[in-house]
């Protein structure tokens, strides 16, 4: 009995340590002040002046813009790669694919984003500052997500037997991808591209490297904020936080629903 109430508090606590910190934004968020204990007045004031204020709006367009297209290249390079690397077989295919599993977690953003700055500081492939690099930075980062969830989607069924099927049947291998393939593997596209683009949204550090003054992405407007105004710092954490939960939200609907399936 002694050790289930242990557990249990220490469940909480754990749950308190993770929440509480990131409720803070949120609380304040709808705050008209907070200099107490508890805050006081309610207003979505400071949400509004996201879009009301043009640094934060364009801020706001920049990161859905780039998050849009980091998660689109992101596929179009995941899918074609994803279906070679799972035909791969031997040592060398499960070396690839064990790979491919750490992948995110081998290189620190700080050493992508200087290797991004001295890949793309000298011409013709000079596109520090710009937007197109920032977008090359995100799509990089959420490659490996992207990539991986694809991969496990393709683990999942006999692709080889599904693609031979369709062959043998006329279709060539632009239809094999659109009518077999793909509908096999949606669920980990999806589940890679909510990723991908929570990532995206939500990405500071290799941005604030690569991005000059067209690539000023939300995160880094927030940084700006928490100089400037606290209280519209806080709605676009908040607003983050909201990006991140339904990214969540969505990545455990389709994965619980691929399991009972």
């Amino acid at each position: 009995m002694r050790k289930k109430i242990l557990e249990n508090l220490f469940i909480i606590l754990l749950v308190l340590y993770i929440l509480l910190p990131i409720s803070m934004p949120i609380i304040f968020s709808f705050s008209k002040f907070w200099q107490g204990i508890l805050p006081k007045g309610f207003t979505f004031e400071w949400y509004l002046q996201i879009i009301r204020r043009p640094k934060n709006y364009s801020a706001l367009m920049i990161s859905l813009f780039v998050a849009t297209f980091a998660t689109l290249i992101s596929l179009l390079i995941s899918l074609p790669a994803a279906y070679v690397v799972n035909r791969l077989r031997g040592r060398f295919g499960e070396t690839v694919r064990n790979f491919v599993n750490i992948l995110p977690m081998i290189f620190p953003p700080v050493i992508v984003g200087s290797a991004l700055i001295l890949a793309f500081s000298k011409p013709p492939l000079a596109f520090n500052g710009t937007l197109f690099m920032v977008i090359i930075a995100h799509t990089l980062l959420g490659f490996p997500y992207m990539f991986r969830n694809t991969l496990g989607s393709f683990r999942t069924i006999d692709e080889i037997t599904l693609s031979e099927a369709a062959q043998s049947l006329g279709a060539g291998i632009i239809d094999r991808f659109r009518y077999v393939i793909i509908p096999n593997v949606i669920g980990g596209i999806t589940v890679g591209a909510l990723l991908v683009f929570a990532i995206s949204i939500g990405e500071f550090e290799v941005t604030s490297m690569v991005a000059g003054f067209t690539g000023q992405t939300l995160p880094l407007q927030l940084f700006q904020q928490i100089r400037n105004d606290m209280r519209v710092a806080s709605a676009i954490s908040a607003f983050l936080i909201y990006i991140s939960l339904l990214s969540f939200i969505g990545i455990t609907y389709i994965t619980g629903k691929t399991r009972k399936d």
